[in-house]
């Protein structure tokens, strides 16, 4: 199906409903907006009154807000602001987005004017209060680095692996078994740790093996932290949670080999208890039968600790990240950091979002191609509000947004000249949010600051035509949060950034520019390729803050594994076809369940940036199931 949007009607409504024979999937709309700032808005609003007040309902009063607010005991225990009493009776979670929103707003109404007047202009269309448009527009920034702070209170006090050691004998085998760079130093069945830039004996999560070349018959051992309740900023007095208490709970040891689970109670699995408070716990794991030479193996480990904590309910423990370590055995043949943490398919294995260019000897005819496949939050709500919006504005370049009824933004999009843009979220502790607790302690306000990523696409949209032009407008705003990007133009210009709020000051300014090519970034020569880890802005952060150790995101994100995995994946189908590849090709990629088939898949696009096209999968869960529609922006059909 093809839709030439310069062919269609030219009055916003009939763009609504389309026209000729392509159809957007049953939940995806198509809108045209024209005018200045404030008439596309009004537009927007008149046109998706129905579900930008729909959108606002489902997704953010009774799902988003009421998910946030479950926080705020962590919160407030640490931040002395949020204890007031504007904040209680499950007013948090609105004042928080809006305050944030509203300190986000003046740095708009000061430098970007045209976007406020869109809101004001959306807000007014579909008869809603300004206040919940502007949410709306900044919520996810916000609640991007909320979720970060809240996941490193919440790691402060979870179980945590130790150490991990191999039993099994690897001083004499010639090998560098850990990783350490290393051979038969003593100390070969150790895992080792090199944050803080030197090695040393400790468990550190890695994208790459753990271990390589472990005898099959090896056991496994584990020793488990569990740190104590932390009540807040005040000192060791202030007093934890209700029900938070120190202690490892044993039977909740579980470990995955491969494909197999085995329980605490299993004769598998051996653990003993120690510490004063019973916060050490000693593992150890003999698979049953000896394990397949010269293979890659997984082992995915979790536990948590005796809490009952009963603030938010249900009564919980605290329970540690499952970690996911890979190893080989003996015969393999590969050095550590050459073999990736891949995983296990098991079915359950949840993709992250993706944005991948080709260009050049990647692609069958040369032609640049940009894909991206979106995942956060859908929750069977957002996937019913997606609309693709095509804006005709009066001074500055015609563009399209892949977003969502009441949103002047998206997460992709291309403009006229064919520049084409795509963008992830990355987790990080290098954030405004996490910015202001370092700064003003226990009396921190958690108020974003920058430009929100989704309106910085939107002005490098309407202001540049190459992705040089792009780059370098996007260095003069600063960041909300860790964002992963990857830019094409009809040039065949690709590159990618990671990017960070930089609250360190750090020299690279928490911009990194990325080309084709990269050892981090790229599956081979001619492509670029991100998920919703920093494969290069590596160590996000690493620091103290007071007595507590901020962690760089590969320590904490949930989201980490994950990406790892899925961009993993990636390089091998990439590689599979390089050289060949067309955008129908990429659909077809885009469709392998192991990429994209996420209950939380948002939509997913395969832009081509020399003809001015795009082809987009929405409305359906996961988005790359449904059709793909081809859309032109009148330059290469």
């Amino acid at each position: 199906m093809r839709l030439n949007a310069l062919a269609c009607a030219m009055t916003a409504a009939a763009w609504l409903y389309g026209c000729g024979r392509a159809q957007p999937p049953p939940y995806a709309e198509q809108v045209f907006l024209e005018g200045d700032a404030y008439q596309r808005g009004y537009q927007h609003g008149r046109l998706l009154e129905s579900k930008i007040r729909s959108l606002y309902t489902m997704l953010l009063e009774t799902n988003l807000m009421p998910y946030l607010n479950r926080e705020q005991a962590d919160i407030m225990s640490f931040l002395v602001n949020y204890q007031q009493p504007e904040y209680q009776n499950g007013q948090f979670s609105y004042r928080m987005m809006l305050e944030s929103g509203q300190h986000l707003l003046e740095t708009l109404e000061r430098e970007y004017p045209q976007l406020v007047d869109e809101m004001r202009g959306i807000a007014d269309g579909a008869g809603v209060p300004f206040e919940q448009i502007l949410i709306m527009n900044t919520f996810v920034d916000t609640m991007l680095a909320f979720r970060s702070v809240t996941f490193f209170i919440r790691q402060l006090q979870s179980p945590r692996i130790e150490q991990m050691e191999i039993l099994a004998a690897l001083d004499s085998d010639g090998i560098d078994n850990n990783g350490d760079g290393s051979v038969d130093d003593g100390a070969d069945s150790i895992a080792m740790s090199d944050r803080g830039g030197q090695w040393h004996a400790g468990y550190q999560p890695r994208p790459y093996a753990q271990f390589v070349e472990v005898p099959p018959e090896a056991a496994f051992r584990f020793l488990f932290y569990d740190p104590p309740g932390i009540g807040g900023f005040g000192g060791p007095d202030d007093e934890p949670k209700e029900g938070d208490v120190q202690g490892m709970d044993p039977e909740s040891v579980r470990i995955q080999l491969d494909g197999e689970l085995f329980l605490a109670s299993d004769p598998e699995i051996e653990t003993e208890l120690s510490g004063e408070n019973g916060e050490y716990l000693e593992v150890v794991f003999k698979p049953p039968v000896p394990l397949e030479p010269a293979s890659v193996h997984t082992l995915v480990v979790s536990a948590h600790n005796r809490s009952k904590i009963v603030t938010p309910p249900p009564e919980h423990p605290r329970v540690m990240r499952d970690e996911r370590i890979v190893f080989t055995t003996a015969g393999y043949g590969l050095a550590a950091n050459a073999v990736k943490n891949v995983g296990t398919w098991d079915e359950r294995s949840t993709p992250s979002a993706l944005v991948f260019g080709l260009k050049g000897q990647a692609t069958a005819d040369r032609s640049p191609l940009l894909a991206h496949h979106f995942v956060l939050l859908d929750a069977n709500i957002v996937h019913k509000h997606t609309v693709l919006f095509h804006h005709r504005t009066e001074s500055g370049r015609e563009f399209a947004v892949i977003g969502w009824a009441g949103l002047l933004w998206g997460f992709s999009g291309m403009n006229e000249d064919g520049l084409s843009i795509a963008f992830n979220p990355s987790d990080t502790l290098d954030n405004p949010l996490a910015g202001q607790v370092r700064k003003d302690l226990m009396y921190a306000k958690l108020l974003l600051e920058g430009i929100p990523m989704g309106m910085q696409l939107r002005l490098a949209l309407e202001r540049a035509s190459s992705v040089e032009e792009a780059i370098e407008l996007m260095r003069t705003w600063p960041a909300t949060f860790g964002w992963n990007m990857v830019l094409a133009d009809a040039q065949g210009d690709l590159r990618a950034l990671e990017r960070d709020s930089n609250i360190l000051s750090d020299s690279d300014g928490g911009f990194i520019e990325i080309e084709p090519g990269s050892t981090a970034a790229s599956a081979g020569p001619a492509d670029l390729r991100l998920g919703m880890h920093f494969s290069v802005n590596v160590p996000d952060i690493d620091t103290q803050l007071l007595i507590f150790d901020v962690q760089p995101q590969s320590w904490w994100s949930s989201f980490w594994y994950r990406s790892l995995r899925t961009v993993y994946l990636l390089d091998r189908r990439m590689m599979a076809g390089y050289g060949s590849f067309t955008a129908d090709n990429v659909v077809k990629l885009l469709k392998d369940a192991q990429l994209t088939g996420s209950p939380e898949s948002m939509n997913a696009v395969v832009f081509e940036p020399a003809r001015r096209v795009l082809h987009y999968a929405m409305g359906t869960v996961p988005a790359p199931e449904g059709d793909f529609v081809t859309y032109s922006l009148g330059g290469g059909e």
